[in-house]
């Protein structure tokens, strides 16, 4: 597993990271539904991650993390590195501004 984290807002008028990402997913044919953090708490943003790895999601992206959320998925990363299933999973994060 991969995990990326960037700023949320790129604040000078530029598309943020994660829109530059989504885009170049949708270029290459990839469907990557962008997830809110605000809709979750830590443990349910978790959950909603091992969902969509468990459906085939190997691109996920997230929006408005918080600085607790993106401390667990990392742990949870920590946790799953000799779990084949998410090898090739790559999670990018973007942060609260």
């Amino acid at each position: 597993m991969h995990v990326q984290v960037f700023l949320g807002h790129a604040g000078n008028g530029k598309p943020s990271k994660l829109q530059e990402v989504h885009d170049q997913l949708i270029a290459a044919g990839i469907t990557a539904p962008v997830i809110q953090a605000g809709a979750y708490g830590e443990n349910g943003l978790i959950e909603i991650l091992e969902v969509r790895a468990a459906a085939g999601q190997r691109e996920v992206l997230v929006e408005d993390c918080t600085r607790l959320q993106i401390l667990k998925v990392l742990e949870w990363r920590s946790l799953t590195e000799d779990d084949p299933k998410f090898n090739d999973l790559v999670i990018h994060l973007a942060r609260q501004d």
